[in-house]
Formats: structure tokens, C-alpha cells, sequence
């Protein structure tokens, strides 16, 4: 059935959202209305005559030239050019400059008061619509920007993870407002224990980095003929400590790239021959070379100066990560200790509690405080607080069992009392105190590592909750302005940022 397409249109208009064919009543839309094509030739070609439809024309006129004659006929109506203003005259279009000149209440000085207004007003539409346009265009740039920037993103570049954390604590807002622009960064697991990982391996790289680089000041400084002189053994006594840190940080880092199985929570379990039995050697491996760069870092800057380095360290990396954890998880909305589930985080923080200790006491006390811990927790059948003793930190020696613990606590008893024999020690209170010593420092590192955690955790929070409050403060100046929530730091946020970058520059200049 052939329908001219204004009567579907009006049709349509009526039939509201699912208009209906007025002759077979089965439904259709503007989009599916086919073009009789072969009618339009039809009608092109023909040669017969019709009379023009409108009052006092009567005028003959060609089928194919219908539409020409309708535009030009002097007797179609039509409404002044005042309709919208309020004149209510309707006529034919040969009446209608006569009535714009002689009729018309707005053909004076109030004509020409909508003229100007109604120009005003298309000028300021099409100034609108450029803008609208120009808005457009920025969105997509923006946007494109945005596609760009996310695809550049990478959680194992140290230098966008900095960025990234940087942009966390000082613009929290405008940060969870962008979070798109961050990519898998903050949504997948995988990439933010990613991220964590480069937080918490960065601080042992600058200390294996500065060894190496004063070994190699000294070297510049140092005329090949006399190295030539000095010969292999006197070059490594003389640049021992650089070459076991750098060497052992490297070592760590070899090991970390080596266990690469796609996975940044997960380390690769090892079984043993001959058994059903899977342990994480990689990881055992890792925590042992950190440790040994972090104790040898000690020994080359010499004991005070060390430990104070070695305790910023310390505080810096556990405080500084767990708080940009914090704040990614209270934008992503996951769960929360998200840091201890990335692999590094039991790595990391054995090597910083065990350096400490074996550089606050000595060696046999380090080891007899660690037996005194081990035994307390196995006799209080694990019941004893994971965050007193930090177990999910402890690596291999978690594993060792209660009977070698025994073992090796008896041998040293047996050692004190042929000691207290001859003479080495004075009696036995002193021997009792190395053990004593030895369990209170390892203790106190436990604590200060929960502690240091907790601090991170609350600092976090801190930045977020006052990047909520600016971004909340801000809102109405958002939407009139269009511009980013938060553009002004948050004072928690620039405290912390404050106290990073004066670690890395106490770091690097002491």
C-alpha cells in the first residue's frame, strides 16, 4: 500500500512508541518506510496536467513540475513573519507584503525591536552551537588523551607507579574522580600487587645503588696503575661491602624477574623430589639476598649512620606503601590488605625486621631471640597474636620444626655453660640475657612493623576522607566551571609527599 510520507509521519507522531500501519495495523518505524522509486519515475516522466490545488489559482500544471508550481504559487497561505511575536494574520502569499507594510501592528519601531532580538537570538544559537561544538571536539580530545594515557600506563614502570602514588595523596579527589585515566593500574589485582611490589623493591635498589655507586667514585679516583697494583684480593677487601650489597640486591632482583608467572600475588611453588611436598623456594631466596643487601648497606656506612639509614628505610617503605594501598582501595571499593597478598610484601619486610636485628645485636643474640620467638608461638599452639610475631613475614623460618628449634637451643645452652666454664662469660645471668636481649629486640621489631603498617593505613584514610571533603566542597564550582574536582592539595597529602621526598634525599646525600 503507497502512503505519502508526511501522513506516516503524522501517523507515527501519534501512534506514540509503537505506531501502527492505518491499513493492515501491523507496526513499523520512519527508518523501515521504502521509497516506491519506480512511482517517482513514473511521476517524472508523465506528461498529464492537474490543477494546482490552493483557492483562486485553478492554474494547470504538469505532474512533474507540481512541487516547482507549489513553491511559487501567490496563492498558498501562509502566516506573518510576526506569528511567533503575536499577529494572528493568515492570507495568501500575494497579500503578504501588503499586510507587512500597512496591517502588521509590528511593522514599526516594534518590527524592527524583533528584528534585532530575533537576530540576537540566531546569532546567539549559532554562538551555542559552536560552543556546543567546540565542547564536543574537547570531550573527544580529551578522551583520546585519556585512551592514550591509560594505554601507557604500566604498573611495572617504578616511574608511572611514582606517578600514580603521587597523584593518590596529593589530589585524592581528582584522582578517584580520573580513576578510568589509570586503567588496570587500579582495577585488576594483579596490577596493583604489580604496582606494590615496585613500591616496596625501590628503597632496596637506591641503598644496593648507592654502594655501588661510591665504589665506583672511588674507582674514577683511583690510577689504573695502582689498581693494577692493588691486584683482585686487596680491590675486593677494599670494596667487600659494596660488592655484597650491590650483589645481593641484585641476586633479589634476579630471582623476583625470574619467578615471573604472570601472577604478582602468587610466588611459584617448588616441589621436592621424592615427595608431595611444595615449598616456595623463590621466595626464601629473595627475602635472604634482601636481607644481606640491607645488612652489608649497613656495615659500608658504618654502625650509627647505617641504622639511621637502614630505620628510614624501614619506616619509609612499610608507611609510604601502606598508605598508598589504603587509598586505592577505598577508590577501587575492594577489599582491604590488599599489600600483604602482593608476593614482595613477606620478601621485604623479612629482610628489614631480620637487618635490623642482627645489626642491633649480635649475631648470637639475633639467633637466640629468633628460637625464643619460634618456641613461644609453637607453644601457645599458634594462638598467639599473627601481628605480635608477624608471621605472615617469616618465610623458612616458619617452617622450621619445634624438635630442630630445640636442637639448636640446647647446643647454644651447651655452648654458654662451656663458655661460663672458661671464663668467656662471667656467669650465667649474662648468657640468660643474651637470650632475653635477643627476644625483646626482635619484639619491639615485630610491634614497630605493626605499628608502621597501622600508620600507613590511617594516613590513608586521612587523604581520602579530605579529598572527599574538597571534591564535596567543590562540586557546585564543578559543574558551572566544568573543570576537575580537588585542584587544591590536601594538607595531609602534601605532608606525606613532603616527608617521601625527604627520605629520598636524606638517602642520598648522607
Amino acid at each position: 500500500t503507497r502512503f505519502c510520507r508526511p501522513c506516516l509521519e503524522r501517523v507515527a507522531k501519534q501512534g506514540g512508541i509503537r505506531p501502527k500501519c492505518s491499513h493492515c495495523r501491523a507496526p513499523f518505524t520512519l527508518e523501515s518506510i521504502q521509497v516506491d522509486e519506480a512511482l517517482q519515475v513514473e511521476m517524472m516522466n508523465c506528461m498529464g496536467t492537474v490543477r494546482c490545488s490552493f483557492r483562486g489559482c485553478g492554474e494547470k500544471v504538469p505532474i512533474n513540475a507540481i512541487k516547482l508550481h507549489e513553491a511559487q504559487c501567490e496563492h498558498i497561505k501562509m502566516r506573518c513573519k510576526f506569528a511567533e511575536w503575536g499577529c494572528e494574520w493568515i492570507g495568501k502569499k500575494k497579500d503578504l507584503e501588503h499586510h507587512n507594510c500597512n496591517e502588521c501592528e509590528f511593522r514599526a519601531e516594534m518590527g524592527r525591536l524583533v528584528n534585532v532580538i530575533r537576530e540576537k537570538t540566531l546569532n546567539q544559537s549559532e554562538t551555542i552551537a559552536r560552543l556546543e561544538g567546540t565542547r564536543v571536539n574537547q570531550a573527544v580530545n580529551t578522551h583520546t588523551r585519556h585512551l592514550l594515557m591509560v594505554r601507557g600506563r604500566n604498573a611495572g614502570n617504578i616511574f608511572d607507579v611514582l606517578a600514580m602514588s603521587y597523584e593518590a595523596i596529593c589530589f585524592p579527589g581528582r584522582f578517584a574522580a580520573t580513576k578510568v585515566m589509570w586503567g588496570d593500574m587500579i582495577t585488576q589485582e594483579h596490577s596493583r600487587s604489580l604496582a606494590f611490589n615496585a613500591l616496596l623493591v625501590s628503597p632496596l635498589i637506591i641503598c644496593a645503588a648507592k654502594c655501588a655507586f661510591w665504589m665506583a667514585i672511588d674507582l674514577s679516583n683511583t690510577p689504573p696503575r695502582r689498581i693494577c697494583l692493588l691486584g683482585l684480593y686487596r680491590l675486593w677487601k677494599q670494596f667487600e661491602l659494596n660488592l655484597m650489597s650491590s650483589a645481593s640486591a641484585f641476586l633479589a632482583i634476579f630471582f623476583v624477574l625470574i619467578d615471573d608467572n604472570g601472577d604478582a600475588t602468587q610466588w611459584t611453588e617448588t616441589p621436592l623430589s621424592g615427595t608431595n611436598i611444595h615449598h616456595i623456594f623463590i621466595r626464601d631466596l629473595v627475602a635472604f639476598f634482601s636481607f644481606a643487601a640491607y645488612f652489608f648497606f649497613v656495615e659500608f656506612m658504618e654502625y650509627w649512620p647505617g641504622i639511621a639509614l637502614l630505620f628510614c628505610t624501614f619506616s619509609f617503605t612499610i608507611t609510604f606503601t601502606s598508605c598508598v594501598a589504603t587509598i586505592l582501595e577505598r577508590v577501587n571499593g575492594s577489599e582491604q590488605d590488599t599489600l600483604k597478598k602482593c608476593r614482595m610484601w613477606s620478601a621485604i619486610v623479612f629482610a628489614l625486621r631480620y637487618s635490623c636485628l642482627f645489626q642491633l645485636v649480635s649475631q648470637c643474640e639475633a639467633v637466640k631471640g629468633v628460637i625464643v620467638l619460634r618456641l613461644v608461638r609453637h607453644a601457645s599452639r599458634k594462638r598467639l597474636n599473627v601481628n605480635f610475631t608477624v608471621e605472615e613475614t617469616e618465610c623458612f623460618l616458619s617452617l622450621i620444626p619445634t624438635s630442630i628449634l630445640v636442637a639448636i637451643g640446647a647446643a647454644m645452652t651447651a655452648l654458654d655453660h662451656i663458655a661460663c666454664n672458661n671464663g668467656n662469660i662471667e656467669d650465667w645471668s649474662a648468657a640468660l640475657g643474651e637470650w632475653y636481649i635477643g627476644a625483646a629486640v626482635l619484639t619491639f621489631l615485630n610491634v614497630f612493623t605493626h605499628a608502621l603498617y597501622l600508620c600507613g593505613q590511617g594516613s590513608g584514610i586521612a587523604i581520602y576522607d579530605e579529598g572527599v571533603t574538597l571534591r564535596n566542597h567543590n562540586s557546585e564550582r564543578i559543574q558551572l566551571c566544568n573543570i576537575l574536582p580537588s585542584q587544591r592539595p590536601g594538607l595531609t597529602g602534601v605532608a606525606t609527599i613532603s616527608l617521601a621526598v625527604f627520605y629520598g634525599i636524606f638517602i642520598v646525600c648522607v
